[in-house]
C-alpha cells in the first residue's frame, strides 16, 4: 500500500473541526476564550474564529470530494486529526480556566 498524500487534508480537516469547535462553543455561551494567536479574546472573536475553521475545513471537504480524492482511509485520517487537537486542547484547557479572566472590549 502506497501512502496517498490527500489523506493528509483530511488530517487537516479534522484538525480544523477540532479546532473550531470549542472557540465557536466558548463563544457562543459568551465566554472569554483564547483567541487563535494566544489572547483572551472576546466571544465574538472566537464564535468567527470558530466559523472559519468549520467553513475552510467545508471548503477543502468539497474540493476533495469533487475531484474524487478519498478512500478507505479518509475518515480515519479526519477522525485522527480531530482527536488530536480534542487532546490538546483537553490537556491544556485546566490551565487556561484556573488564569483570571478579565473582559476586553
Amino acid at each position: 500500500m502506497s501512502l496517498q498524500l490527500f489523506l493528509i487534508w483530511y488530517f487537516i480537516i479534522g484538525f480544523l473541526l477540532g479546532n473550531g469547535m470549542p472557540h465557536f462553543a466558548f463563544g457562543a455561551a459568551g465566554k472569554i476564550f483564547r483567541s487563535p494567536f494566544g489572547q483572551k479574546s472576546p466571544p465574538r472573536t472566537n464564535v468567527i474564529w470558530g466559523l472559519s475553521n468549520f467553513l475552510v475545513a467545508t471548503i477543502i471537504s468539497a474540493g476533495l470530494i469533487a475531484l474524487k480524492l478519498y478512500s478507505n482511509y479518509a475518515l480515519v485520517a479526519l477522525l485522527i486529526g480531530f482527536w488530536l487537537m480534542v487532546l490538546m486542547f483537553g490537556t491544556g484547557i485546566k490551565r487556561f480556566l484556573n488564569e483570571p479572566q478579565t473582559t476586553t472590549g
